[in-house]
């Protein structure tokens, strides 16, 4: 026992001595730096000051790419440069500095081009109508919203800076999702999340406690049979079947997407075809207007409802801002204090019945600025603009008192 803490008193007195100290970095912190610099960066931690051989002998990449990869992180300051002698040395910089530089790159987020843009189309009489609101409940769809929609399945995901900003909304606000993926799909990869409304709201999952429709126990039996029909005729179309599940491993719908078939008309037709024999089984099927994919469910999910029930189980009355970008969030938006609509390649931004816009690219600037302002949201964010489309004109007096001036 002795020898045992000899050493330790070794040990910390030779950890004393190090030049510069270790830093303690936050897991969110490290988290904004994409995977290649941030194993440069954790191997220069350890090292101290270090040249790019060093690391190159740690990280088993080639010199000339790690002394790019640390030329980066000190032009972004998470490291300071000096040349020694013959060589140029790597250390990193104190916290304090460190997270000053984080803050200076955060700003840089956000385009120039769109607050000078929007500052010239606003004027001081303008300000006055501008609707603030303090959020204490953060809802989103997963698909086209918070993840990239023109991906498979497999490869779905929440981009590293937008699950970075979530992950520290979280840990002030309730943060609740609302999809029409299942629970399986949907929990793996949104683990910031304190709620999850999955299949429309034909499943709920609150902490551990997971809720489920009682009227679909019924219609399993005719969903069963519409799934092998489609599986059936599907074998040369192309069209891809994505069974979603409940968390006991049942089916309870699916959707039928024919995106990446050779034939788009062929396998439309087919589509067409099944979805007439599921709703002759009694079943409800969605198609979405110039979306080549359909779904298949027992009963009409409604994610208005299914978004009220999860606030009502995470005892959340108002301050709700809900996150969607299809026509299925509009009953979602209308049980929302503040709605923004998400827009890409794929939304159709004139069906959205939400208050405001925000581009896809945008949604982590939207989320940072969101912090920054200690979730009091103004509608004088630089990346957002009102919702002008057909089914928000004419009804500024419906339901505005849901968003107090």
């Amino acid at each position: 026992m002795q020898e045992i803490r000899y050493r330790l008193d070794e040990i910390e007195k030779a950890i004393s001595s190090w030049k510069p100290q270790p830093l303690e970095i936050h897991e969110s912190e490290l988290l904004r730096l994409p995977d290649h610099l941030r194993t440069t960066y954790l191997t220069t931690l350890s090292l101290g000051e270090c040249n790019a051989t060093d690391v190159s002998d740690h990280t088993g990449r080639c010199r000339a790419i790690e002394s790019n990869y640390l030329n980066q992180l000190a032009r972004t300051g998470w490291l300071l440069k000096r040349r020694d002698s013959k060589s140029i040395c790597f250390r990193p910089v104190q916290r304090e500095e460190l997270k000053r530089n984080m803050r200076q790159e955060e700003m840089k987020v956000i385009p120039e081009t769109l607050i000078e843009r929007r500052s010239e189309r606003r004027s001081k009489k303008d300000m006055s109508k501008y609707q603030t609101i303090d959020v204490k409940c953060l809802s989103a769809d997963y698909d086209g919203t918070i993840s990239p929609i023109k991906v498979a399945r497999s490869e779905s995901h929440v981009p590293l800076q937008t699950r970075v900003m979530l992950a520290q909304i979280s840990k002030s606000l309730p943060v609740s999702i609302v999809t029409m993926k299942d629970l399986h799909f949907v929990v793996s990869r949104t683990p910031f999340a304190h709620a999850w409304s999955a299949i429309g709201g034909l499943e709920t999952q609150v902490g551990k406690k997971v809720l489920r429709r009682e009227c679909l126990e019924a219609k399993l039996p005719f969903v069963s049979k519409a799934l092998d029909y489609a599986k059936s005729q599907t074998s040369t179309t192309g069209i891809e079947i994505e069974e979603k599940r409940d968390s006991l491993g049942r089916t309870i719908a699916f959707c039928l997407d024919w995106r990446r078939a050779k034939n788009q008309h062929e396998a439309e037709q087919e589509a067409d075809r099944i979805t007439d024999y599921s709703r002759g089984l009694g079943l409800c099927v969605f198609k979405y207007e110039n979306q080549p994919f359909y779904d298949v469910y027992p009963i009409a999910p409604d994610k208005g409802k299914a978004l009220q029930e999860m606030l009502n189980e995470l005892s959340v009355k108002n301050g709700v801002m809900y996150l969607g970008d299809s026509q299925m969030d509009n009953s979602a938006f209308k049980n929302s204090n503040v709605s923004i609509g998400i827009v890409h390649d794929e939304s159709q931004p004139n069906s959205l019945d939400c208050d405001f816009i925000v581009r896809f690219e945008d949604v982590p600037a939207f989320l940072q600025m969101l912090i920054a302002r200690n979730y009091r949201f103004n509608a004088d964010f630089p990346m957002i603009k009102k919702n002008i489309g057909p089914l928000r004109r004419g009804l500024n007096s419906r339901g505005k008192e849901r968003v107090s001036s």
